[in-house]
């Protein structure tokens, strides 16, 4: 009787292991989570390419996490439990001073091997654009990297300059004309609300600091950009990308826009629809209210009804722009927009396709440094 007693607990987690896999294995996939406010990894294709070069058993990984049967229950455990016994940190987020929830990135975020690629593809296509166009690249820092003061005493954290260090390395002398000291802009701010507590972007604010960064780098008339800085209150109830790390926050975020007082028109995706606005304001009624910008990352967006100036500005981007855009929309007659994420088609194309007078590559550091369209797209 005693041996099986001993026996329940290995019985009873062997029947909860093979009944989260059963489960995982029977349940419906989910495609997106509002909660997290992301695309979920559904099941790989076996191929024995993929398996060679381990990109099978990488994305595997990844799909048992993001199906696994009641992940949000889960995390939110997690983090309760991290609170409880004193620690700092949970699933990747510092919980840090001023109620900021931070990243907690690593020498995986910043992969040395495939940061270097894409910085190498990026002076590449930079090189190969400047005979067109005026090409300038920003590269946004982390707000774990601007709001240190925020960590918690002794939280480690990558050492972002190492990315900066690399890419003027690469620039070389071009390095002063190309890139644009966006985080020398910031770090003057960092009293302000340029990052989101419970998000990774930065706030419409410290997107104002970065369109005036560019303003400055492409001599555009200063007093023209300081009237932009009218911002309206449209959300106070913002809980972000880290929040839905962790299922926890104190204090939620407030979401700001900007009105461009010309009458553009966007048209999404090659013609998919047409707006006279930016915004997607039902978005706001949604769990994922940072989808106001633009309804979320889109393929192309083309943007017209700007300064009638014969100029066009293309947009190499991630998420970080989309709300850089509203700012930009009235200084070009057409500004062009493209996630490579969401396209098949490569950056030369591109160029050749919309004939820019203007480029700007604009991303956030650490996804910049992972992505993995960049130099295969851009080279």
């Amino acid at each position: 009787m005693k041996r099986i007693t001993n026996l329940l607990p290995v019985f009873a987690f062997g029947v909860m292991v093979f009944g989260l896999t059963a489960l995982s294995l029977t349940a419906e996939e989910k495609t997106y989570s509002s909660t997290e406010k992301r695309v979920l990894q559904t099941r790989p294709e076996i191929t024995f390419q993929a398996i060679r070069n381990g990109n099978f058993q990488e994305t595997y990984e990844t799909y048992l996490s993001d199906q696994f049967p009641g992940r949000d229950a889960w995390v939110q455990l997690q983090t309760d439990v991290s609170r409880l016994i004193g620690k700092t940190e949970s699933n990747g987020v510092y919980f840090g001073k001023d109620q900021y929830l931070l990243e907690h990135y690593t020498e995986e975020d910043f992969d040395e091997k495939r940061m270097k690629s894409n910085i190498k593809a990026l002076t590449n296509l930079v090189e190969k654009i400047q005979p067109k166009a005026d090409v300038k690249v920003m590269m946004v820092p982390t707000k774990t990297w601007i709001l240190q003061d925020k960590l918690p005493a002794f939280a480690p954290t990558f050492e972002e300059q190492r990315f900066y260090d690399e890419l003027e390395k690469e620039f070389g002398e071009e390095a002063k004309e190309v890139l644009i000291p966006v985080t020398e802009t910031l770090n003057a701010h960092i009293e302000e609300d340029i990052y989101y507590r419970t998000d990774h972007h930065w706030t419409m604010q410290g997107a104002w600091y970065g369109y005036e960064s560019y303003a400055k780098a492409v001599g555009m008339d200063l007093s023209r950009i300081t009237e932009k800085k009218d911002l309206t209150l449209v959300c106070n109830d913002f809980y972000g990308t880290t929040y839905a790390k962790v299922n926890q926050a104190s204090l939620a975020d407030k979401i700001y826009l900007y009105e461009p007082r010309a009458s553009l028109q966007v048209v999404y995706n090659l013609g998919e629809k047409t707006s006279d606005s930016l915004y997607e304001m039902e978005q706001l009624e949604t769990k994922d209210q940072y989808r106001v910008f633009t309804g979320g990352n889109q393929a192309v967006l083309e943007i017209t009804g700007g300064e009638t100036n014969g100029k066009t500005l293309l947009v190499i981007k991630d998420s970080f722009a989309n709300c850089m855009l509203p700012f930009l929309a009235e200084d070009f007659e057409k500004v062009v927009a493209v996630d490579l994420r969401q396209l098949n088609i490569g950056c030369d194309a591109l160029v050749e396709m919309f004939s820019p007078t203007d480029v700007l590559v604009l991303y956030n550091d650490a996804q910049f440094a992972k992505d993995r369209d960049f130099a295969m797209k851009c080279s």
